[in-house]
């Protein structure tokens, strides 16, 4: 080292201190971008902010934090030269790196790391020294080893590397010791031939009962790809008091034991039986003499998961070919998060969404030395930019082996192993969104989980969040969400004295009903399992039940009827027909179907396996209000109308959960307890069930207050609204309009927000509001195109049985290619787009 570099290293020591275990220390990914120690240049981390920096980043971060000096981590696969394959040709557990499972891609390499001190020059040069080194100063040393050994920053990589399902033996049963047996039970034949199902005469899959003898059907996996059952010997366990609780698969059997189950409740689960020999001696059956003839369920779900493929599946075994590049490039699936991942590229499909959040917002980042793990701008454009670019994709030309082979994406097997170059630019082109995840479900009930969600909901979430942001940067800017916010014109007639009213409010989002013939949707329905989500076969999905697309518009558009609405006319409570309409064009719209229902004697959220052919160009016509009629009479604003109760209740919090917890859009289960009074889940739950196909059931409510404030906004009240990104003046407009009630006030801001200076002007009866500085936006939103007609940009569509589990996976319009299917990391040329089988639907206005 010379004299020039260490006199750098000292200049830059001032100020610095070793990670500790409360820090957040970004060491294994870079806080502006998916780089990560396996990228070319490796991973720079700042040792005085403890963030992860890549190389495009770096001289940036050096000028905006003033640290000059960075440990470093380079990665390198190496190819073992004995693959761990080559010990035993198949896996015998349900497992990733682990002994005895499934071979992982990184089973066959060595790890090399090279790690060190990166000194910034003054010239801008990078200057490595590679550890250990004697001429690094002692003190930097120690914070390098506290940074790079740190693991608080991240998920540790062995809670990923290695997964398993059964880790270990299965739990002595309580009922072996004292089983009970009934007398003479009746011998098992000698001939596994003449074995079957007493209930079916199922030949496969078969349980004997260890304390009776009966012999039954397991439980049924043929939807997983597993053997088929009757469930017969479940059904006798309950069909004789519940009392004999230990059944053995046959063909198990053998010296060595079998694979005895607990049907107990208890216990419910794969059981040991210590005394297996002697309970099978009753039916004439010597443990000793037998030999295994049947696979046990654990390998049998080994079988099935080694052949499972999430790309075959979405496309029914379509053999796909792989695609990648800038805007073909997929998401990590963190487990369960295939909702996000399907969200984000159809977020990133709506193209003024992806210009917008450029390199731009993270340079302002970088500048500001803002938290990465909390600015949701930032990580909008972290992640939407790197699936935007080249840098993290898998061309051809990465995946050249030295013989000349081009391998795809589906060929990064354990039968080849690749040279270290290849290797470690596959294993650096990947995006794991475990930031974007994590700070967009900070402090969500059900967002911050690792449990699957409604990708309807977070698409909704996503906006909302992202309209706050973006607001709170820049308060007279235009919301990314105005892409997608239409008018809704609801006009309300008085069918007694034939006059109407009309209300507007807006929404991103319609939800489409999917109407059912009076039979309903069940004997169309796909059969479920208690315990597993199945996948639709082709048969299945043939006899699916054809709904048209006109007959769901039909019933968006039909009236409803109001019971108990007070007309202003004859000044009582009366019937009335009600409507909704859009009253404006948007860039894009945002269609959901809505499959999902709940089972009125289960109360269990189901699926309509129905078959919805969306159209490719949709014309909203028949969506749109028409013109209001010129002999049409109003009904009068009174103020001394009656005060209705619903305006100033506020939902009952465990009211509302629940509602939301069966899977039902939040504003439509707040207005259903607003409806009911809070008298109650089950009534709530009626109106949902009622009204859930409202056009207005999903759209925020905006509360109208009765009786004028007497007094101007409390001032602390304005301070806190304040403190979300609103000028003053807006949050006293906002407080006037919602009668001082600081929740209703935030509620309205964020509901006006297209039109926010004109609204705050209308309430306050003044001229207007100063606008804050502009920041960067979205040009040119015109939602007052007359054109109606839309394209198709693409679908996100759902396999399971509710939005709550299963899988999802986007379809998406690209240049050159039509629809490309994302199944997280999997991306590849679609050939069967489903496109009566979607979910949510994403159009593009024509013009």
């Amino acid at each position: 080292m010379n004299q020039q570099v260490l006199a750098r290293i000292r200049s830059g020591m001032s100020g610095l201190r070793q990670a500790e275990a409360r820090d957040a220390v970004g060491n294994d990914e870079c806080s502006y971008s998916y780089d990560t120690p396996w990228s070319e240049d490796g991973l720079y981390i700042n040792l005085k902010t403890f963030r992860g920096v890549g190389r495009e980043w770096l001289l940036g971060d050096t000028v905006a934090s003033g640290c000059i000096l960075y440990a470093y981590s380079t990665w390198r696969r190496v190819p073992k030269e004995t693959l761990p394959s080559e010990k035993k040709e198949d896996p015998e557990r349900l497992g990733l790196g682990i002994e005895g499972g499934f071979v992982t891609e990184d089973d066959m390499y060595h790890v090399e790391k090279e790690n060190g001190l990166a000194v910034i020059m003054e010239d801008e040069r990078i200057e490595k020294i590679k550890m250990p080194c004697n001429e690094i100063p002692e003190f930097i040393t120690m914070i390098i080893k506290s940074i790079l050994n740190h693991t608080g920053g991240s998920l540790p990589s062995s809670a990923i590397e290695q997964w398993t399902v059964d880790d270990g033996p299965p739990p002595i049963s309580k009922y072996a010791q004292n089983l009970p047996e009934i007398p003479n039970p009746p011998r098992l034949s000698a001939d596994p031939k003449t074995w079957k199902c007493g209930l079916s005469g199922d030949t496969e899959n078969l349980w004997l009962n260890l304390s009776t003898g009966y012999v039954g059907g397991g439980r049924d996996q043929s939807a997983f790809g597993g053997p088929k059952g009757s469930n017969g010997a479940l059904i006798h366990f309950q069909q004789t008091g519940s009392k004999y609780p230990l059944v053995v698969k046959l063909g198990t059997i053998s010296k060595a034991g079998g694979e005895v189950f607990s049907y107990a409740p208890d216990e419910d689960c794969r059981v040991e039986d210590p005394q297996l020999a002697d309970h099978l001696a009753r039916f004439g059956i010597e443990i000793m003499r037998l030999s295994k003839t049947e696979k046990t369920t654990a390998e049998l779900e080994v079988d099935t998961n080694a052949k499972f493929e999430w790309s075959a599946i979405a496309e029914a075994g379509e053999k796909l070919v792989p695609l990648s590049g800038p805007g073909l490039i997929g998401l990590v699936n963190l487990g369960n998060s295939c909702y996000m991942n399907s969200v984000v590229q159809l977020l990133l499909a709506s193209t003024p969404i992806a210009q917008r959040y450029n390199s731009s917002i993270i340079q302002q980042a970088i500048a500001a030395q803002t938290n990465p793990s909390s600015d949701l701008l930032l990580q909008t454009a972290k992640i939407l930019s790197a699936l935007n670019s080249d840098r993290y994709a898998k061309p051809s030309s990465l995946l050249l082996e030295e013989s000349g082979q081009v391998l795809s994406n589906s060929e990064y097997t354990t039968k080849s192993r690749l040279s270290t170059h290849i290797a470690t630019k596959i294993k650096a082109a990947r995006i794991s969104p475990r930031t974007f995840k994590a700070a967009f479900g900070n402090n969500h009930i059900e967002f911050s989980t690792g449990q699957q969600q409604d990708a309807a909901e977070y698409f909704s979430w996503i906006l909302e969040l992202l309209t706050r942001a973006e607001h709170a940067t820049s308060p007279n800017g235009t919301s990314s969400a105005r892409l997608f916010t239409f008018g809704l014109e609801e006009r309300t007639e008085c069918t007694t004295s034939k006059l109407v009213r009309y209300r507007d409010s807006t929404n991103t989002r319609i939800d489409l009903p999917v109407p059912v013939p009076e039979e309903g949707p069940h004997p169309k329905r796909t059969k479920v399992t208690d315990d597993n989500d199945i996948i639709p076969n082709d048969q299945s999905i043939k006899n699916m039940l054809h709904i048209s697309f006109e007959s769901c518009v039909a019933a968006w558009i039909a009236d409803s009827y109001v019971e108990d609405f007070y007309s202003t006319a004859i000044k009582r409570k009366g019937p009335a027909k009600r409507r909704t309409r859009l009253s404006s064009n948007p860039p894009f719209l945002v269609i959901k179907l809505n499959r999902y229902y709940v089972d009125l004697n289960t109360w269990e959220p189901k699926k309509l396996d129905v078959r919805v052919q969306m159209p490719e160009i949709l014309d909203i016509s028949d969506f749109k209000a028409p013109q209001h009629p010129a002999d049409e009479g109003l009904l009068p604003e009174d103020d001394e109308a009656p005060t209705s109760n619903s305006s100033a209740l506020i939902p009952d919090d465990s009211i509302l959960n629940q509602l939301v917890a069966m899977g039902f859009d939040e504003n439509g289960c707040r207005r259903a307890c607003i409806a009911t009074n809070n008298a109650g889940a089950e009534a709530a739950m009626e109106w949902v069930l009622t009204h859930s196909s409202d056009p207005d059931f999903s759209s925020p409510i905006i509360a109208q207050s009765t009786t004028p404030m007497k007094s101007g906004p409390d001032e602390t009240a304005v301070a806190e609204m304040a403190s979300l990104g609103f000028t003053p003046d807006q949050a006293r407009a906002a407080l006037t309009a919602c009668d001082g009630s600081k929740e209703r006030a935030a509620d309205w801001l964020f509901s006006h927000m297209d039109d926010l200076d004109a609204a705050c002007a209308a309430v306050m009866g003044a001229g207007g509001v100063t606008p804050a500085t502009s920041a960067q936006s979205i040009p040119d939103i015109d939602n007052t195109s007359d054109c109606t007609k839309y394209s198709l940009v693409g679908f996100i569509s759902h396999i399971g049985k509710n939005t709550g589990s299963g899988h999802y996976v986007a379809h998406i319009r690209k240049p050159g290619h039509g629809f490309v299917i994302f199944d997280d990391e999997k991306v590849a040329q679609s050939r069967k787009p489903p496109l009566d089988l979607g979910y949510i639907y994403l159009y593009k206005r024509n013009a």
